[in-house]
């Protein structure tokens, strides 16, 4: 479908299911709501509404089609993992150490007693993609955000429907736990934490920031970073940076990058494992 017209739109845009989703674009990604709403409609006129022609299109918008109704809330999980994704490929998420910090990034996941646990965004969404079919990956990502009882009420199934997806879903992660580690392992968030440290340390450094404040708040990392330098005064990098002589300054900066980029080379080296575990079940 090349085209939709303007009764269409506004037909659309005043859908309870489109303002529910636009409000959680909005919501998950900091924008206004207005350019929420145009997220979503371009995502659904590019992708989801592209096998329709226009008078099928407007046909089931007015007839509230349930199918239809799935392929905004698809969109929008198209729009929030793809926006995860591209933070990725900027540097595994710059500040995703960091992302307490910022509302959207952290979300509570809570069980059926109500335990809570926090994970970030783009955490849960790399969990979440390596379910093979997009029915099974809402079904995943609906469950550990809202868990059981919210989760079947949206997917409208009954007890015995939600526990046979469920033992489908815990089946599939036991099957493939190799794959699911690789996005879940303490190692992997290790690098992520010091690749995410350091780029937030440079970004300092660019800016003529306090960098004393940096080392201050990540003192077992610097002090690690430290043993394996060539820091004299080790103790004057770790409490009195703004006077430690230049040759201990750059020192320290240069062990920085080193890890740096070893820690970028893992997480290269790593996604790329994720990419061909991802094709070879796709295949």
């Amino acid at each position: 479908m090349k085209t939709i017209n303007d009764d269409t739109i506004k037909q659309l845009i005043a859908w309870r299911t489109f303002k529910t989703n636009q409000h959680l674009v909005a919501n998950q990604l900091k924008l206004s709501g207005n350019d929420a709403q145009q997220e979503l409609l371009n995502e659904l006129i590019e992708h989801r509404f592209k096998k329709y022609t226009a008078s099928q299109l407007a046909e089931l918008v007015v007839a509230h089609d349930a199918n239809l109704g799935w392929s905004i809330t698809y969109a929008r999980l198209d729009l929030i993992s793809r926006h995860y994704k591209q933070l990725g490929k900027r540097a595994q998420m710059e500040h995703a150490a960091e992302l307490k910090d910022v509302s959207t990034g952290i979300i509570k996941l809570a069980n059926d007693s109500g335990d809570m646990t926090s994970i970030s965004e783009f955490k849960l969404q790399q969990v979440v993609a390596q379910f093979p079919t997009d029915k099974t990956r809402l079904f995943v990502d609906m469950t550990l955000r809202y868990g059981r009882l919210e989760a079947q009420a949206v997917l409208k199934l009954t007890n015995k429907q939600y526990q046979r997806r469920l033992r489908n879903a815990t089946s599939y992660v036991a099957k493939h736990s190799d794959k699911f580690s690789l996005v879940t392992n303490q190692v992997r968030d290790r690098q992520l934490y010091v690749l995410n440290s350091l780029n937030e340390l440079f970004s300092i450094i660019d800016k003529e920031g306090n960098i004393q404040e940096w080392i201050d708040s990540h003192i077992k990392l610097v002090n690690e970073l430290l043993a394996d330098s060539e820091v004299r005064y080790q103790g004057a990098v770790l409490n009195h940076w703004e006077t430690t002589n230049r040759a201990d300054q750059y020192a320290f900066v240069r062990i920085c990058i080193s890890q740096q980029n070893k820690a970028q080379l893992w997480l290269d080296q790593s996604n790329e494992a994720i990419r061909q575990a991802g094709e070879a079940q796709s295949n």
